[in-house]
């Protein structure tokens, strides 16, 4: 394995993979992330299930911490920000709109993505973008466009993608960013609560986990 301390580069881009499950894009002076996944805690105890509070606020406060540090005039969220509608969940809407303008000198900009309902009332803190919307040479998505190669290289997220590590009689699955080819780079999921899926090696894919504190480099084919 080895530790990844430069910046990657696609479509002519370089894109700086960071610890905390983001990108910054210097090029675009910009933050991209996925999945936050907010008040999907919140939804499970709606219909019954016993999970901890916490999981917005959390994830609300990692995003501040990133701003804070990389002072970006852009972030970009590229889809499921919300993992409940917003015409349901008032209290999650007063949350974010009071936020969002916590942040006066960030521009913010999603993609929706499949649970991302009602999106539309946080306009115009946030304005909302059409999926594969470009970018300097890059589509933002939330869906992973897989095919080899894709036609047009693209960031998304959506897969939640998680690798698994096993040595010595132990395991751990670690969030993963997916760099497919040159044309393509699936983010992890940003959110406190959003579980993953194992990717493994396959063909021209490199994948990067993130243990909180550095990013890695893992087996490329």
């Amino acid at each position: 394995m080895s530790t990844t301390d430069l910046p990657i580069q696609l479509a002519g881009q370089w894109l700086q993979l960071l610890p905390e499950r983001a990108v910054y894009w210097p090029g675009q002076r910009a933050l991209l992330l996925a999945d936050l996944h907010l008040g999907k805690a919140a939804a499970f105890r709606r219909a019954g299930v016993p999970v901890p509070a916490g999981q917005s606020a959390a994830t609300l406060t990692r995003l501040s911490a990133l701003i804070d540090h990389w002072q970006p005039e852009r972030v970009y969220w590229l889809g499921d920000i919300l993992h409940t509608s917003l015409a349901t969940d008032r209290d999650l809407e007063a949350r974010l709109h009071a936020w969002l303008e916590d942040h006066p000198g960030v521009q913010f900009h999603a993609v929706p993505g499949n649970h991302d309902a009602a999106l539309e009332r946080l306009a115009p803190a946030l304005t909302l973008l059409t999926e594969g919307t470009q970018r300097d040479g890059l589509a933002l998505c939330h869906y992973p466009d897989e095919a080899t190669p894709s036609a047009q290289p693209w960031v998304a997220g959506h897969l939640h993608p998680v690798v698994r590590l096993s040595g010595g009689g132990d395991a751990l699955r670690l969030p993963a960013f997916i760099v497919q080819g040159d044309w393509g780079l699936i983010l992890p999921a940003f959110g406190e609560f959003t579980g993953g899926a194992p990717m493994g090696p396959g063909d021209g894919r490199r994948r990067f986990v993130t243990t909180g504190a550095r990013v890695v480099e893992v087996g490329r084919d």
